[in-house]
């Protein structure tokens, strides 16, 4: 009992701690960005830019922490939304009719923008109970670690200004400005950096973040009381607090603020779709990330609703738009306290932090805020990209490995360079040709000629030689995958390179996924150019009842009945495409009766052995669909096909599979009768059918009668053998080759 009270007292500390910090932590953000959301204000945005901020963290904030299924809800603004809403700013503080140095044009502007953001959250609860959320899922992995790499270096340059000991305001493209530059200022702040990550490695359950940023505000304290004239850097300015009230849209009664919103209707509607897209798709994907790193799975409805609700409260409270916090929330998962009591911690943090401690905050140095926001910078790199730059390193050059990476670099680059919408913009139309490249790449599984895989009809000797030769002139095709406009000019492209004797083309569809439009029409133009080439087309995969027969049907193409065409299985195809080359060199493989002298079995004997054997044998005529015997019965006897087909199947019903098939003048059964098993399957007659059979006790008893006889038909049963077995051979030889 005392050991789980210990433990309880442990992860209460450990949960506090962890939000402390992480409230904190996020101290430089909160305040950096709320000024960046009113800086077309100047002076006032100080006041207005910061006190939204707050409000959005904390209102806003709560409301989310109580409500979203991520690991960890922790809510804040975000520079993709406070650069939106900072668009709107400008546009409102150029309208001439609005005094922007006063203090009544300023609340009808925070009104308006507030406005934005309470419709910024009816939309983004809309968007959620439509279920649309779902679909940041389907966003690429490469695009998603591009999004954490671009938003890390976003982070970890906003940082620089205080790093180097400037004004948050400064350029760091100006000369000037990095002249002023203070060395000293940014050794503190990436010494405090380093305590950080040496906390968590030594340590990893303490509170890194708040031990290092206590730490480094003592150090600089310490080196001014030694070195008073020592510049080492701004602290942050002493806050006003007020009271966070759900009133922001009450001066909508009167008349300025009225006036304005309807004067700027449309673009404050815009700005707030804007804002409902671009915050619900960052926080689905910041979201999807967390999920990867504490190994859980959010509810991506539930987290739109959730973030509609908290940004309708943040604007009511004349807070900023909300989104989820990728610092604050992977710095609570990184302290291995994610949940909602941490984040609520936070949460409440820095609301403390705000009503009480703004002569406190005066006391933070900027650059040990900055040190630590460079670790969490550093902590939302993508742990995939390592694993990729792991691998090239090792030697791995794949393209699957290059084009990844290709996608990660574009992403993050992009992300940087023109804002979180652009990369994944570029990253989702990069990663859409990639895909269709490699569906192109990827549609052709395998190529072949009947020679290599024939099918399983087996063949009297006479056709059996005219198809080992005639077989080349049989084209297989195995696809995989869909057969798509992406991937179908790689199909188009195989089949312009058939040889000039190719006679029929099968196409093994039984692996493609899906065929769309293109697909179809592509593949009725193959039919139609090897129709006027004097070849034929065979769709194995394809009935007229299956889906692919239905969506061919569907797109107009293929309506013809009967189909000649279309076959269940390659199987099937290429037996067609067997028997109309037989055909056409005057061979019929079943409209043919052949007398048993043709057959294999009794092939080479003389007139009077014939009639003996007509004695011996004994005829059996079966209609289509009849039983020739079952699996397991008694191997009892050898048979020979005079007329008709047979055909040996196995499986249950509905489930039916053709082993072999038997042509005229070919024998079956042989194997039982000579090693005395039961039958392995079922032999079926295809169509109407004559065969012969002669009993094992006949065959024992003429070889002591008559052994010249008896030898005579073993030697033609082994002669079928082996004529099977030459056959195999050749057709593994084609294939190896």
């Amino acid at each position: 009992m005392p050991n789980r009270q210990n433990a309880s007292t442990r992860t209460a500390y450990q949960t506090f701690f962890a939000g402390a910090a992480s409230a904190l932590a996020a101290l430089a953000i909160v305040l950096t960005l709320g000024l960046l959301a009113y800086a077309p204000l100047g002076a006032a945005a100080v006041h207005i830019g910061i006190a939204a901020a707050f409000a959005s963290v904390i209102a806003g904030g709560l409301v989310y922490g109580l409500l979203g299924s991520a690991a960890a809800p922790a809510g804040g603004p975000s520079s993709a939304t406070a650069l939106i809403l900072a668009g709107l700013v400008a546009q409102l503080a150029h309208d001439p009719a609005l005094d922007i140095g006063s203090g009544h044009g300023q609340l009808a502007l925070v009104t308006v923008t507030a406005s934005c953001v309470v419709l910024m959250g009816l939309l983004q609860v809309l968007l959620g109970v439509a279920g649309l959320g779902r679909l940041a899922r389907f966003v690429p992995q490469p695009v998603l670690a591009g999004f954490m790499n671009g938003v890390a270096l976003l982070i970890g340059f906003s940082q620089l200004p205080a790093l180097l000991g400037l004004p948050g305001t400064a350029h760091l493209t100006s000369t000037l400005t990095l002249a002023q530059a203070r060395p000293l200022t940014m050794a503190l702040g990436l010494a405090t950096a380093a305590l950080v990550w040496l906390l968590s490695w030594k340590w990893r359950r303490a509170p890194a973040h708040l031990l290092a940023l206590l730490a480094g505000s003592a150090m600089q304290a310490l080196l001014l009381r030694a070195w008073p004239d020592v510049p080492l850097g701004p602290y942050l300015e002493t806050l006003t607090p007020q009271w966070v009230l759900p009133t922001a849209l009450m001066p909508l009664l009167t008349d300025e603020p009225l006036a304005l919103l309807q004067h700027h209707f449309s673009a404050v509607l815009i700005s707030a779709a804007v804002l409902a897209l671009v915050g619900s798709l960052e926080s689905l994907l910041a979201a999807l990330a967390s999920d990867q790193m504490a190994q859980t799975r959010h509810n991506s409805r539930r987290e739109l609703i959730s973030l509609g609700a908290a940004n309708m409260i943040s604007g009511a409270c004349a807070g900023l738009p909300l989104v989820l916090s990728r610092a604050r929330s992977n710095s609570l998962i990184g302290a291995r306290t994610f949940g909602r009591p941490a984040v609520l911690v936070s949460t409440l943090v820095l609301g403390l932090i705000y009503v009480l401690g703004g002569p406190l905050l005066a006391l933070l140095p900027r650059a040990v805020l900055a040190g630590i926001m460079l670790t969490i910078a550093a902590a939302l790199g993508d742990r995939w990209t390592h694993q990729l730059l792991r691998q090239l390193r090792a030697g791995e050059h794949s393209s699957e490995l290059r084009w990844s990476l290709a996608v990660v670099g574009l992403v993050c680059i992009v992300t940087v360079a023109m804002g979180f919408v652009a990369g994944v913009a570029a990253g989702v139309l990069l990663s859409m040709l990639i895909f269709i490249n490699s569906m192109n790449r990827s549609l052709l599984r395998g190529r072949f000629s009947a020679l290599e895989r024939p099918s399983r009809r087996i063949y009297g000797p006479v056709q059996e030689r005219l198809l080992q030769e005639a077989r080349r002139r049989v084209t297989v095709l195995e696809l995989e995958g869909a057969l798509f406009f992406g991937s179908a000019e790689r199909l188009a492209m195989e089949t312009r390179q058939l040889g000039a004797d190719c006679r029929f083309l099968v196409l093994d569809m039984r692996r493609v996924s899906t065929i769309d439009e293109s697909g179809a029409f592509l593949l009725q133009e193959i039919s139609q150019r090897l129709e006027q080439r004097g070849a034929s087309l065979l769709m194995a995969g394809v009935t007229s009842n299956n889906a692919h027969g239905r969506r061919l049907r569907a797109f107009g193409c293929f309506r013809g009945t009967p189909r000649p065409d279309c076959w269940p299985d390659a199987d099937h195809a290429i037996e067609a495409a067997e028997h109309q080359l037989l055909l056409e060199a005057g061979l019929d493989t079943l409209q043919v009766t052949l007398d048993l002298s043709e057959t294999s079995l009794l092939r080479g004997l003389n007139a009077a052995q014939l009639a003996h054997m007509r004695q011996l044998m004994r005829a059996q005529e079966l209609a289509a669909g009849a039983l020739l015997f079952r699996e397991g019965d008694p191997g009892d006897g050898v048979y020979v096909l005079t007329q008709g087909s047979i055909s040996i199947v196995g499986g249950g019903k509905g489930s039916r599979q053709r082993f072999v098939s038997y042509s005229p003048g070919a024998m079956l059964g042989e194997l039982a009768m000579l090693d005395g098993g039961s039958r392995t399957a079922d032999a079926v007659a295809d169509c109407d059918s004559v065969v012969y059979t002669l009993s094992r006790e006949k065959f024992e008893s003429l070889a002591q009668t008559d052994p010249v006889l008896g030898e005579r038909l073993s030697r033609n049963i082994a002669l079928n053998l082996s004529e099977r077995l030459r056959s195999a051979t050749v057709a593994w030889r084609a294939s190896a080759a």
